[in-house]
């Protein structure tokens, strides 16, 4: 069972967390006071290595003046801004440790302080800063899961029934109109300088971009998301869990392409389960060396995607598993991470709207029963695929 964290957290510190990241010196700072922890550092030793990082230069030739200068702006600015975010601790000592805090389980994060290629880059500080407010977070996970670009009147009032956990038909049209207004002035322009969206101000459409470093559970109200209608079966690595509605699903799947370090096998059976965000991940993936191997037994969505991430090994199964039958429920979507994470979603009673209720299982880990079945049934067919060339996939008897 998926349990919240034991360490309060909010909206507010989610904020001050990605507002105090997006800051090439301070994710530098809090990366070397991270790697002295956890016996820490003195701020004035802290103050000469922020000098000879600023400076380009060999501690031993900081001189008084510039560690003066780091000492009061460590003091004034970056410390406190650390503080306040809940990542460090300074004692009566003056000396200076990481705090017990969600972000440095995260290793996304911790790469972002710690490595010495990105810790100063600054799409780093864009991304964060669009990041440091919730109502920018909701929007960009609103878009993500979305197949096409939607209008800023749809964004804003989908936005406004999740912030109030209130049904979309209930939201006040002037609450509403209020949401647009911060979209187009604030967040909008914002979230466009940091390349996550596109807005289109002629035709009134936003649509997700995406960046090659965001998390899904960036977005997300806690790190340690609590997932409403979770079920488990079984303890330990052999937990199954269920997932339930389309939001939920999408978040973990997309989180799951994430993970994959060295192969994605995914499957779907419609278009209509090919986010945005999904495009982007998938992307992400293939620029991190992953395989990625994509199958459906619709043309549209095989055609989609070589258009759109032509890295993709595509195929066409043999097998209707993945079919949309008239009645009953079927598969939709499947994503197999590295053969050590799956989720299966299965489509339920269409909606009005064109979309489905959907209901997923999904298992973590090597020995995780689920994951072992799924690696028995889809290894070695995944094995073949990779052996095979471009003109015979869509002759595999899958």
């Amino acid at each position: 069972m998926i349990r919240p964290s034991d360490r309060p957290e909010t909206q507010q510190t989610r904020d001050a967390l990605f507002r105090c990241l997006a800051n090439g010196h301070r994710r530098s700072l809090l990366g070397y006071v991270h790697e002295r922890s956890p016996s820490g550092i003195a701020k004035s030793d802290l103050a000469t290595w922020h000098a000879a990082s600023v400076h380009e230069k060999a501690l031993i030739e900081v001189t008084d003046s510039e560690h003066t200068c780091a000492h009061t702006e460590l003091h004034h600015k970056h410390l406190p801004a650390l503080e306040e975010a809940g990542l460090i601790e300074v004692d009566e000592h003056e000396t200076v440790t990481t705090a017990d805090h969600p972000a440095f389980d995260d290793s996304s994060l911790v790469d972002s302080i710690t490595d010495p290629e990105s810790v100063h880059d600054e799409s780093l500080d864009a991304l964060f800063d669009g990041l440091a407010d919730s109502r920018r977070r909701v929007a960009l996970s609103v878009l993500g899961q979305q197949y096409h670009p939607i209008s800023l009147e749809t964004l804003a009032r989908d936005v406004a029934a999740r912030e109030s956990d209130t049904p979309e038909r209930d939201v006040p049209q002037d609450y509403v109109d209020r949401i647009i207004v911060r979209f187009t002035h604030t967040h909008l322009p914002l979230l466009e300088d940091a390349g996550l969206v596109d807005y289109d101000t002629e035709s009134d459409l936003v649509a997700y971009e995406g960046h090659p470093d965001l998390r899904i559970r960036w977005l997300e109200p806690s790190f340690e998301k609590v997932v409403d209608g979770v079920g488990t079966v079984g303890s330990g690595e052999t937990d199954v869990r269920t997932l339930d509605g389309t939001e939920t699903i999408v978040s973990h799947g997309q989180s799951l392409c994430e993970t994959a370090d060295e192969e994605l096998f995914l499957m779907f059976s419609t278009t209509r389960l090919l986010e945005e965000g999904c495009f982007a991940r998938i992307e992400a993936a293939l620029d991190r060396g992953v395989d990625v191997y994509l199958g459906s037994r619709d043309p549209v969505v095989r055609e989609t995607v070589r258009e759109r991430v032509p890295g993709v090994v595509l195929w066409e199964p043999r097998l209707d598993w993945l079919n949309l039958p008239a009645e009953e429920e079927t598969v939709g979507r499947l994503v197999f991470a590295d053969r050590e994470s799956i989720m299966l979603a299965t489509l339920g009673e269409k909606r009005s709207a064109g979309d489905y209720d959907e209901t997923a299982i999904v298992g973590e880990g090597f020995d995780n029963g689920l994951v072992a079945l799924m690696r028995q049934l889809l290894g070695a067919r995944i094995d073949h695929l990779d052996a095979q060339d471009e003109d015979t996939l869509t002759e595999l008897s899958l």
